[in-house]
Formats: C-alpha cells, sequence, structure tokens
C-alpha cells in the first residue's frame, strides 16, 4: 500500500521535475518574447514603408517619363504657335496698313471738299462785299483729322481689329492685345490733312492778324 502510494508519487514527481525542466529550457526564450514582438512590429513597419517608398519612386518614375514625353511635343506646338503669331501679326499689319491707305484717301478727298467750300465761300462773300478774313478757319474746324475719322467709319460702320474674335477667355484676351500692341503702331494722323491750331489758326495768329485774304490753313 505503502510502495503504490509512494511509486505514484515517484511517477508525479518524475513528471514535475521533467515539466520544471521544461520551464527552465522555456523560460529564456519567453523572457524574449516582448522583444520578438517589438522586433516583428518594426520589421512590419520597415516592410509597409519600403512599400510606400517604391509605390512612390514608381509614381514619380511614371509621371517623369509622361512629363518628358509631353514636353517632346513642346517644341513642334511652339513652332506653330509662333508662325501662327507671325500669320497674325502679319494680317494686322497689312489690315492697318489698307485702314492707313483709306484715311490718306479720305484726306485728300476731305481737302477737295474743303478747297471747294472754301472757294464758293469766298466768291459768296465778295458777291456781298463781306470780309473773308476767318473763313478760312471757319471752314477748317469741320474737316481734318475728325472728319475723316468720321468719313472713314461710314465706309465700315463698328470696324475694329479684333472683330469677331473670342475674346471671353482671359488667354485668348492676352494673346490678341499683345500681337496687336506690337502689330499696329499708335495711330498717327495721316499725312494731307488740314492742320489747325489750338487757336484756329496757323502758328497761333487770330484771323485779325492775317491780311485782307489770309493764306489756307496747311496742307
Amino acid at each position: 500500500m505503502v510502495n503504490g502510494f509512494d511509486d505514484d508519487l515517484q511517477e508525479r514527481l518524475q513528471q514535475a521535475e521533467s515539466a520544471e525542466r521544461e520551464m527552465q529550457k522555456l523560460q529564456p526564450l519567453a523572457s524574449e518574447a516582448p522583444q520578438l514582438r517589438l522586433q516583428k512590429a518594426k520589421a512590419q513597419r520597415e516592410q509597409e514603408r519600403q512599400r510606400t517608398k517604391e509605390d512612390a519612386l514608381t509614381k514619380a518614375r511614371n509621371a517623369v517619363q509622361s512629363a518628358a514625353d509631353k514636353q517632346n511635343r513642346v517644341p513642334d506646338l511652339l513652332s506653330q504657335a509662333a508662325m501662327a503669331v507671325i500669320e497674325l501679326y502679319t494680317l494686322l499689319k497689312d489690315v492697318d496698313s489698307s485702314r492707313r491707305q483709306a484715311m490718306e484717301a479720305l484726306a485728300i478727298a476731305d481737302r477737295v471738299d474743303y478747297d471747294i467750300e472754301l472757294e464758293e465761300g469766298e466768291e459768296h462773300e465778295r458777291s456781298l462785299d463781306r470780309d473773308t478774313r476767318g473763313l478760312a478757319y471757319a471752314l477748317a474746324a469741320r474737316h481734318g483729322d475728325a472728319r475723316v475719322k468720321e468719313l472713314l467709319e461710314e465706309c465700315d460702320p463698328g470696324f475694329s481689329l479684333l472683330r469677331g474674335c473670342n475674346l471671353d477667355e482671359p488667354l485668348y484676351r492676352d494673346v490678341a492685345n499683345f500681337v496687336v500692341s506690337h502689330a499696329v503702331p499708335k495711330e498717327a494722323p495721316p499725312s494731307g490733312l488740314i492742320s489747325q491750331t489750338p487757336a484756329g489758326a496757323p502758328n497761333g495768329m487770330s484771323p485779325e492778324q492775317e491780311s485782307e485774304e489770309p493764306s489756307r490753313p496747311d496742307f
């Protein structure tokens, strides 16, 4: 009975000692668990960061290549744009030149009208035995630059260099203004216009200071 108990106790003791030895073996490894978990988490973070970096670099390389491919088209498109601007520039200069030719011709026509009005007016004044001084200046006020512009407007009402153009888009408007500013010089009166001084008489003289038959305003 005692021996039976002792045998059972001995067996349990052996099992306990065996478990104790196993625990002693596992204890160092178990103590490494927290550190191993930290290392695992760190490794996972590094892997995730590396994947993120590689994805970003891949996107960057693709974007850079896309930009390079698109940039290859820039020289041709710039050349086309430059040619279009040059063509527009040349056309606007031609339009302005034609308008100036029209003004030159209208200035001549206006001068003829002025001469006729002056001659007829002087004849009429003389027939009534009136002083013709100042008549040239009075008639000149109705002729010259303003009259020529009026005649030009009558020929083509509402004309403008950019008539019919789409100027709603800011970029279109900027391009148009840029080309126009380079193609068309500031407006200057055409030759052949009747010249007038602010006082209405040549050289700043009043009609009373002129001779009996004052000279006509310069053309």
